[in-house]
């Protein structure tokens, strides 16, 4: 008997697709049928059959994915982040450029960290749900008005690796397909680097 391997991404689709589920079905969102049904292509890994507005509901409170020895801790957090749980509308998204990233200027991370702070930040479980269902990024996401690769910061969750350096995550169009990043804090974010932002 063959033992598939399942990586801990992987893992953290699976478990966020199931809290989902059952989410809705607390709230009462979804019948108990769905939810099973959900349940089964879920565990058949047919994403596709999942009841569709699951692929647009975004539980913002759920932790995020964490890379090997890497955390999330309340202290390196900004003010602002979106909470809760949101219905994933691409048009309620703005990439944000502060002025120094514009007309080829760079912006050092812990900088943009402070200007940051206050606005209605999306944090990495959006960039985790949106690798899980890819179909919802929209085609305008993979370059930015000059044709250049766009790499959309996700400021919401800030991480901390054992060694005490803080980065953000991203996401890019790369070797064609979506696929995540990270960036030290310590680095410069140019004009192809925004942070996405939610509407209020």
């Amino acid at each position: 008997m063959t033992t598939r391997v399942v990586t801990d991404e992987l893992l953290g689709i699976y478990t966020r697709r199931e809290h989902e589920l059952f989410t809705r079905l607390s709230k009462g969102i979804l019948s108990i049928d769905r939810v099973l049904d959900g349940l089964q292509n879920l565990m058949e890994g047919n994403f596709d059959a999942i009841p569709a507005c699951l692929h647009r509901l975004i539980d913002c409170d759920a932790g995020p994915y964490l890379p090997e020895g890497w955390q999330v801790k309340p202290e390196d957090q900004l003010p602002g982040a979106v909470s809760g749980q949101i219905e994933f509308d691409p048009a309620k998204i703005t990439f944000h450029l502060d002025d120094q990233q514009k007309d080829g200027k760079t912006i050092v991370g812990n900088e943009f960290k402070e200007k940051l702070a206050g606005k209605l930040l999306a944090k990495a479980n959006m960039l985790d749900h949106l690798l899980a269902n890819t179909n919802l990024i929209p085609e305008s996401w993979k370059k930015d008005e000059q044709g250049r690769i766009r790499y959309i910061y996700f400021w919401g969750t800030i991480y901390r690796d054992p060694d005490g350096n803080l980065y953000v995550r991203g996401l890019c169009w790369d070797a064609g397909r979506w696929d995540w990043l990270y960036d030290w804090l310590d680095k410069e974010f140019d004009g192809q680097s925004p942070a996405a932002l939610l509407a209020s």
